[in-house]
């Protein structure tokens, strides 16, 4: 407390309540003019009474969930138009009447396991006035960051205090950003939980705590969970598609009622009778007869695929996401899930039209094809093998190209979640919007001669394989699509 020495002119003071304790000295008030007190009631003169020790160390808290922004983004991953995402749980908290030593800080899950916990330093603290600068210096950096997010916590830590400041009366809003003791943050907690924070103030032994109860839930979708290792620069994330069994294609036989391919004298008619004798002869193959493939066998092909083209880790070309000034390796693991995500049904092809595979609401088909497949545009090919054999050719089956396939195929719908009809169904602007002509657009361009090739984009020429994987940007998008609402 300073010294008043001089007042020229009027010292006004208001308040509910105040209470003046004299020490053992004296109180002197000095003035020119007249001294007044007043009361509404009774001006009251008592005999001096030093102030209780317990009383003189009291102090008031207050603690209540900050709700100025209501969703959570893990890391601060920009949504699809780059734009603003709060990468933390707020919360108010008020110290009065008299300063404290220390303050502790607490996370609970529904069943009251602490999973986050620090004493006399939370995560990042902050006066409550600041917080206004603060979301409009973030903001301001949007700009230099395209598809990029962010140093969220380098900009708080500007404002961030000391424990000696915050153990002083004023208000603070106190800033976590999901991850638990151990550095992990585990989307899971947050799917459809009730939680709790719990703040503890201690002055002189004497201990206050406030507790506040909140709910989260996913807000864009329930398919897919992250957990995020920061000791480890790991993410795990696991995605749930709803994969059926489409059955099978060309495998069929009926009785011969007509005379097909006269002069027959079959009883029984199959469809690997339609194939021509042309190509019978140039291939030399046999039509196949029956699956080589199980329903089961394509099922495990299409999560692999998943894996393996939509993870980026030093297992491929992708090497990882770059996430503010960190590399993480991002490992997907696809799950079967009747809940999940739309997904085409699997269905085995042969001894006949060869067909398209394709992911949209109308029509979600994805074809294993081999042996003999028949080719409607084979005419427009006059001097081709497939004109001599009458449009029927003998394709290997290529368990790598579908794996590829499947992965593009379920891309669509994790591309229309966070872009969009037109983002996903154009193939981020590389082909026709129409779901019959899905040929590469005029803004299609040959793909790179040297590194990544973008699995979810059309190009000029054919894929390869082994360079071909997941936009880093489709990628993160992914991870965004685990946004939490805060209730």
């Amino acid at each position: 407390m300073g010294t008043i020495r001089f007042i020229s002119k009027t010292i006004t003071e208001s308040a509910e309540s105040i209470k003046w304790v004299a020490t053992n000295g004296n109180i002197a008030l000095n003035t020119t003019g007249e001294i007044i007190q007043q009361s509404k009631y009774k001006a009251r003169y008592d005999e001096y009474k030093l102030i209780a020790d317990n009383e003189a160390k009291d102090f008031n808290i207050a603690f209540s969930l900050n709700k100025i922004e209501t969703t959570v983004v893990p890391l601060g991953i920009l949504d699809f138009n780059n734009e603003y995402e709060n990468p933390y749980f707020a919360f108010d908290y008020a110290l009065s009447l008299n300063d404290i030593d220390a303050l502790e800080f607490q996370i609970k899950d529904a069943d009251g396991n602490v999973i986050y916990q620090l004493t006399n330093l939370a995560p990042v603290v902050v006066t409550a006035s600041k917080v206004p600068q603060i979301k409009n210096d973030i903001k301001n950096l949007l700009p230099a960051y395209p598809t990029k997010t962010p140093d969220f916590k380098t900009i708080l830590e500007q404002f961030s205090l000391s424990p000696a400041d915050y153990t002083k009366i004023g208000s603070y809003v106190i800033y976590w950003d999901g991850f638990d003791n151990d550095k992990v943050y585990d989307s899971i907690r947050f799917n459809n939980k009730k939680l709790s924070a719990k703040i503890t103030a201690i002055k002189a032994g004497k201990r206050k705590s406030l507790e506040v109860e909140f709910s989260t839930h996913y807000e864009q979708v329930d398919w897919v969970d992250i957990k995020i290792d920061r000791k480890k620069n790991r993410i795990d994330t696991t995605l749930r598609v709803n994969l059926k069994d489409g059955g099978a294609e060309g495998l069929e036989c009926w009785q011969n009622t007509r005379n097909f391919n006269s002069p027959h004298t079959k009883s029984e008619i199959c469809d690997w009778d339609k194939v021509s004798r042309e190509a019978l002869t140039y291939y030399n193959k046999s039509p196949i007869r029956e699956r080589t493939q199980s329903y089961e066998d394509l099922e495990k092909l299409t999560l692999q695929g998943i894996n393996q083209f939509w993870s980026r880790n030093l297992k491929n070309i992708g090497g990882g996401v770059k996430i503010i000034s960190e590399t993480y390796q991002v490992f997907v693991d696809a799950k079967v899930d009747k809940n999940g995500l739309s997904a085409p049904s699997i269905v085995y092809q042969t001894n006949s039209e060869e067909s398209r595979s394709r992911n949209f609401e109308l029509s979600r088909k994805l074809f294993f094809t081999e042996g003999y497949l028949y080719r409607h545009d084979w005419n427009e090919y006059p001097n081709s093998i497939l004109y001599s054999n009458l449009g029927w050719e003998y394709k290997a089956a290529d368990a790598e190209d579908f794996k590829m396939t499947a992965a593009h195929e379920i891309g669509h719908e994790i591309l229309l979640a966070y872009g969009g009809h037109i983002y996903s169904k154009t193939h981020k602007g590389s082909s026709h919007w129409s779901m019959i002509l899905q040929d590469p657009s005029s803004s299609a361009t040959n793909s790179p001669i040297y590194g990544e090739i973008d699995l979810m984009k059309y190009y000029k020429n054919y894929y390869d394989i082994p360079r071909t994987i997941i936009a880093e940007i489709d990628l993160l998008k992914l991870l965004w699509l685990t946004k939490i609402k805060i209730i």
